[in-house]
């Protein structure tokens, strides 16, 4: 409120000056000093403008669960090989693998993803969430089962970035139950 008001007191300013064409420099001063107060008002506005609310940490679970599920839905519909591409932030993303360490950019980390069976023998269920204060990270963790014989099952955790309000997989890992 402080801030418009300022915006406000400066065009104030601004238009008495211009009025106030009798005396140069007078006119000049008021010019320079509404000059600079609409500057630092529209540097203020500008820096609140990009201030955004604080969100929820149970939006963020909420969200961050929600997108899990869509994950694990498109898999079963679409394969494991198309839900990869769709959810994993290839910019930004890595994988870590067995025996090959760190995999980053999309031909690396889809080369461990070829499984294009429908429906989709892997199968998740996501069973808590947790996420940062900006909103824009956060992690999923739960069960998963992958169809065979034997069928393997284990735990996973996903680390999750919002990107252009889009939560995207920046890396996941699984941890299979010791064999019986």
């Amino acid at each position: 409120m402080r801030t418009v008001q300022a915006v406000k007191r400066s065009v104030d300013l601004l238009l008495s000056a211009i009025q106030f064409r009798g005396n140069q420099e007078n006119f000049m001063k008021q010019t320079a000093k509404a000059l600079r107060s609409m500057a630092l008002g529209s540097a203020v506005l500008s820096i609140v403008g990009c201030v955004s609310a604080p969100v929820s940490p149970a939006t963020i679970e909420a969200e961050l669960m929600e997108a899990d599920m869509a994950y694990e839905a498109f898999n079963l519909e679409y394969g494991y090989e198309a839900a990869s591409k769709k959810f994993v932030d290839f910019d930004k993303g890595f994988m870590l693998e067995a025996g090959e360490g760190f995999l980053t950019g999309e031909a690396a980390i889809m080369a461990e993803r070829q499984l294009d069976t429908v429906p989709s023998p892997v199968h998740w269920k996501p069973i808590g969430a947790m996420g940062s204060a900006s909103g824009d990270m956060g992690v999923t963790w739960g069960s998963f089962s992958v169809d065979g014989d034997p069928e393997t099952t284990g735990n996973y955790v996903t680390v999750w970035r919002k990107v252009d309000g889009v939560w995207k997989i920046v890396t996941d890992t699984a941890v299979d139950d010791p064999a019986e």
